[in-house]
């Protein structure tokens, strides 16, 4: 018998609490009404005015907090996300140095090596990783990479909307990889950049005072000597950017370049982050990422209140409005997506954030929420993350499943890519927590790997591990260094590496949120890099320190 078909999620609701628009007028609605039909913001109104046509008679349904436009997040190695996080050993000055080390083997490229290429595990780590956005609030992410054993490479297709990929004619796709040929030549790379798409690419990732990891940028210079002539136009943003001068900032500002800044993930390897005060001064829009859970946050969410710390440590050189754009508005204008998506306004996607809490600052408020306060996340419409209460009213008949204590999670999408469609979190996790803990066993030599049931012309389709081992692209420019033959900025372009896992040694599943996961609260205290007093702090703010009263234990 064929199963039951679903009730379709309602095309027409209101959504009733404080409206925190991010709209050019900063403008804020104490009690408003957001009004949603076929996925769209149609209208949004004090909830004292009477509701527009098609309305008349429709409950409101109550957020019982602030809705925020979806946080948009603009850097992410989202597969690396089931990895917990790393006790980074020294301080390093540049990308290159940490990234060839045994504990890195080791930890990351061992794992995820065995992880990635193991058909039942792969769709695991997806599943997993798209579900941990949702429930740190985020709705658009980069996207995840598959590679097959034909050399054909495609996105992952999901329910976080990925900005390699939307999927929708009026969001245009970025990159974040480029051909390896284009890397490594600086005129290919400016012919690369200087079309119509967005390029998101990793740039000069280490110290200012560290020559390699500045060299990143200086070889942007394809005519040395000549002003102007820089391979960077506005389809360049640029990822860290820790190693850039003021005057490095006032030269990507000229040729309007702009930057994602992952300041937990930078603090953590480098001990220090990118002078976003000479951003700011240069006039660079700066969106916001949380890197990776091995050395950065578990979501955009904790990644704010990181950003907080770091600009008060730099002088406050951002307000909490000026942040949450990074994650809204300000990041939805980077990628060209501003007439669709980063503000909640007429006519816009309905990618909604909503957290507890309607008093106080506006922007404050989402900042000093723990991820236990998001009462519900909802991408093009659609209610994918929440209380049990909304996602029963948003999204009734839907295959709805626990995430967390009182929250459900909706994965259920008939666009969803097919390798992942029906794969439940649950048994994902499942599968994630077995495999990590028997990672020693899997990467013996001649252990088997399941075999795909599928007939011998369809691909095998893996995840594709950018600078583990060669897929034809490129996550940074890998130009020529002036003035040293033979060496490249970023290390040279990746044509080969073994894939041979490091002994490994059995891991635990990264846990989904950080105020459930007392370990990673703890290793993050203990983080030898960061300012003083900025881990412990940033690990109370995680654990819901920030509000008043007393601070939530660890678990609640």
């Amino acid at each position: 018998m064929p199963p039951p078909i679903a009730p379709e999620a309602p095309r027409r609701y209101a959504l009733r609490g404080r409206l925190v628009t991010m709209d050019p007028r900063n403008t804020v609605l104490p009690d408003g009404v957001l009004y949603v039909h076929d996925g769209l913001i149609e209208d949004l109104r004090p909830a004292s005015d009477p509701p527009p046509p098609g309305y008349e008679g429709l409950a409101r349904t109550a957020s019982g907090g602030s809705v925020y436009p979806g946080l948009i997040e603009l850097h992410n190695h989202l597969p690396y996300d089931v990895l917990q996080l790393w006790q980074v050993p020294k301080r390093f000055t540049n990308r290159s140095q940490w990234g060839g080390t045994e504990a890195y083997r080791r930890l990351v490229t061992g794992p995820m090596t065995v992880l990635g290429h193991d058909p039942l595990l792969m769709p695991a780590v997806v599943r997993y990783v798209e579900a941990k956005a949702l429930v740190n609030g985020t709705t658009t992410s980069q996207g995840i990479a598959l590679f097959s054993n034909a050399g054909a490479r495609r996105m992952y297709r999901g329910v976080v909307r990925n900005v390699e990929q939307p999927q929708d004619p009026a969001l245009p796709a970025a990159a974040s990889r480029i051909a390896d040929v284009d890397a490594a030549d600086a005129r290919r790379f400016l012919d690369r950049i200087s079309r119509s798409q967005r390029v998101l690419l990793h740039l000069a990732e280490g110290v200012s005072t560290d020559t390699a990891a500045r060299a990143h940028f200086l070889a942007l210079q394809y005519e040395p000597g000549t002003p102007g002539k820089w391979a960077i136009t506005e389809n360049l943003i640029g990822i860290h950017c820790t190693a850039l001068t003021a005057a490095d900032f006032d030269i990507l500002a000229d040729h309007g370049g702009s930057m994602v800044w992952s300041p937990l993930s930078n603090l953590l390897l480098y001990g220090q982050t990118a002078d976003i005060a000479a951003a700011k001064r240069a006039g660079v829009r700066s969106g916001l990422g949380s890197d990776w859970s091995v050395s950065g946050s578990k979501g955009l969410l904790g990644e704010l209140k990181a950003a907080r710390l770091a600009s008060a440590a730099a002088g406050d050189v951002h307000s909490d409005r000026e942040l949450v754009a990074m994650a809204t508005s300000d990041a939805a204008a980077m990628l060209r997506w501003g007439g669709s998506l980063g503000t909640l306004q007429p006519g816009k996607r309905a990618d909604l954030l909503a957290v507890s809490g309607t008093g106080g600052d506006p922007y404050a408020g989402l900042i000093d929420a723990g991820d236990d306060d998001i009462r519900l996340v909802v991408i093009d419409g659609t209610a994918r993350y929440g209380t049990t209460g909304l996602m029963h009213a948003l999204a009734p008949g839907a295959l709805l499943e626990k995430a967390l204590p009182g929250r459900l999670v909706n994965l259920d999408d008939e666009q969803s890519d097919p390798l992942v469609a029906g794969l439940t979190l649950a048994e994902a996790t499942a599968r994630l927590t077995a495999a990590l803990g028997e990672l020693p066993a899997r990467a013996a030599p001649g252990a088997p790997l399941h075999a795909l049931a599928l007939p011998e012309e369809e691909p095998t389709w893996h995840l594709a591990l950018d600078e583990i081992q060669p897929t034809g692209a490129e996550l940074r420019p890998r130009l020529p260094v002036r003035g040293a033959a033979g060496a490249f900025a970023g290390g040279p372009v990746i044509r080969s590496r073994s894939a041979a896992p490091a002994a490994l040694t059995a891991l635990t599943l990264d846990a989904l949120t950080a105020g459930q996961d007392a370990g990673f609260l703890t290793t993050l205290a203990a983080e030898a890099n960061l300012p003083e007093m900025l881990g412990t702090r940033l690990a109370e703010l995680l654990a819901g320190g920030s509000r008043p009263g007393p601070a939530r234990r660890v678990g609640t």
